[in-house]
């Protein structure tokens, strides 16, 4: 990820500098690091009471407004499929209560900072 955004994220109290795990799921995931970036820039804008204008968000990018905005909409789009992917999954029976159960898991022990564990389950079910 850009200095220029790490920095504003670790001001904002995300301080994801360095973070391993975080690289892996976004290269695992279906979001670009541009589209991650965008997301944690709008995640972390919020913290700072809401008050940063799309120019200024796309400036710690070092991306013109449109460009922003574009990445910004393409996040979104990206990850209401992956949203819809899983609730098809689920319905269709593909991914059994287990199966959710042991992503939320996973995601649980990662957030914990229980890392191994976490990418064991995940694994686990791939």
């Amino acid at each position: 990820m850009k200095k220029k955004v790490l920095d504003f994220l670790r001001d904002s109290g995300l301080n994801i500098d360095g973070d391993k795990v975080l690289m892996f799921l976004i290269k695992g995931s279906s979001l670009t690091e541009a589209q991650a970036e965008t997301i944690l820039i709008e995640y972390a804008s919020q913290f700072n009471g809401g008050k940063l204008d799309t120019v200024a968000k796309a400036s710690i990018r070092g991306v013109s407004k449109g460009s922003y905005a574009r990445t910004k909409t393409q996040a979104i789009n990206n990850i209401r499929q992956s949203i819809y992917t899983i609730m098809l999954l689920r319905y269709l029976g593909v991914l059994s209560d287990e199966g959710l159960a042991k992503l939320m898991e996973a995601a649980e022990k990662l957030g914990k900072g229980e890392v191994e564990e976490g990418l064991e389950l995940l694994h686990s079910m791939i």
